[in-house]
């Protein structure tokens, strides 16, 4: 039997102002460290966490057979193409991708100019210290509460199943006040896993989207894994299958990516086989100012995923 997570994903948009994704001054203020090793280097894959869903996302009665402290690995899913490359790194697209975006070495990096601009999304270089060819700058109303304002869409291919986490470069493009303007919706509704995590003391804490952490039987079933302490709601919105996701303290441009209000949770997405899978963006808050992003093996040191030699990996 295979176990996925399903999340199925409006668009909403919004700013940061009454729902601002505060500092994170509880711990969440610096950026939040992932799994490391020696730098540059990575680790063997992740094994993933899966909750039994129906087709809605809603937790079934069976529960998963092992309890590893990240989960099992099943088989591929319904984003996912056969043919995925035998290449170690995942470096090399498989036959049947369709993708925009892949991973090399580990990572997908993605200049956020070069993603598909809609609506009052536009591209900007007026703000120095951008990376690559410029960036981009919701310069709509803000949405709060609903995702689904320009909506941007691309397909990312990972050459390995295994666990990533998302960071992106950012700042505010507007005033002095770092908990507004600081945040985007992000949905990945066809991975295996897409949660916020949190360690403490080796215990892991998670979050997951509404309505799914909105399910008590489905976050019963994470509990029950070892290592993990607590799953359920983000401090904050969420909507749908949606994360708001905020940067900290980003006067300027900052590494930094949370998701949970002043509880400062990782962004995770877990993978059970190689291919294509759907990343969305929805703008939040207003004159957010997105410059690059990159989805990475949570293996990887920052030194490496933040590096500005980085180059875009666009799909060959």
């Amino acid at each position: 039997m295979h176990y996925r997570l399903i999340f199925v994903g409006f668009l909403v948009c919004g700013c940061s102002g009454d729902d601002a994704g505060g500092s994170g001054t509880d711990g969440s203020g610096t950026e939040g460290a992932s799994s490391t090793s020696t730098a540059g280097s990575v680790t063997s894959p992740t094994p993933m966490t899966t909750v039994p869903t129906t087709s809605a996302g809603v937790s079934s009665d069976d529960a998963p057979s092992d309890t590893m402290a990240d989960a099992d690995t099943t088989s591929l899913t319904d984003g996912a193409t056969e043919g995925e490359d035998s290449s170690s790194d995942g470096g090399t697209t498989g036959p049947l991708s369709n993708c925009d975006y892949e991973t090399v070495d580990g990572m997908i990096v993605i200049e956020a100019e070069s993603l598909p601009i809609v609506d009052e999304w536009v591209v900007s270089m007026a703000e120095p210290g951008f990376y690559g060819d410029g960036y981009i700058d919701w310069t709509g109303a803000s949405s709060n509460g609903t995702p689904g304002n320009g909506e941007m869409t691309v397909t990312l291919y990972f050459g390995a199943p295994g666990r990533y986490r998302l960071q992106w470069r950012n700042r505010i493009g507007e005033g002095n006040n770092t908990t507004e303007h600081n945040d985007t919706w992000v949905s990945f509704p066809d991975v295996d896993g897409f949660f916020g995590r949190r360690d403490d003391d080796e215990d892991e804490r998670r979050v997951y989207p509404r309505p799914l952490c909105e399910d008590a039987d489905a976050m019963s079933a994470i509990t029950d894994m070892d290592g993990v302490t607590t799953a359920g709601c983000p401090s904050g919105t969420s909507a749908d299958g949606w994360f708001k996701v905020y940067s900290s303290g980003a006067s300027d441009w900052s590494w930094s990516a949370f998701t949970s209000d002043n509880d400062a949770h990782e962004v995770v997405v877990e993978i059970a086989a190689a291919g294509d899978y759907t990343m969305m963006l929805s703008a939040r808050a207003d004159r957010h100012l997105l410059d690059r992003l990159v989805i990475h093996d949570v293996a990887l040191d920052d030194a490496v995923v933040r590096a500005e030699e980085n180059v875009e990996t666009a799909c060959r």
